[in-house]
């Protein structure tokens, strides 16, 4: 599964957990409601600034948002035994490459 489709899988999930609407995550967010929608069908790609909000307001870590637990894969467990505080510095780490591999695609010759 691709990242986008996990991250929306998971934003789905987290805020049905919650027991959260569209509307009201919107509300939290200062966005609107057709916005989370298109969000969680992959029509809309979320900045790393909304992810942050998004994870925030679903009171969860951002990096919970991009792990894929359909892949059957053993790597939530990992990150459950992690501290917080290591978790607190993976979400930065990943928030970072993600962002620069951004901008070296909008402005490669921008980015040493």
């Amino acid at each position: 599964m691709d990242i986008m489709r996990v991250l929306a899988c998971n934003m789905k999930k987290y805020r049905k957990k919650r027991g959260v609407l569209q509307r009201q995550l919107a509300e939290m967010l200062d966005t609107s409601a057709s916005y989370i929608g298109e969000t969680e069908i992959c029509a809309k790609v979320p900045s790393l600034g909304m992810v942050e909000k998004i994870a925030q307001a679903l009171d969860i870590e951002p990096f919970r948002l991009f792990v894929d637990d359909a892949s059957g894969k053993t790597t939530d467990s990992y990150l459950e035994r992690l501290s917080t505080t290591e978790r607190q510095g993976l979400a930065k780490h990943l928030i970072t490459t993600f962002s620069h591999s951004v901008q070296r695609l909008l402005a490669p010759e921008a980015v040493e």
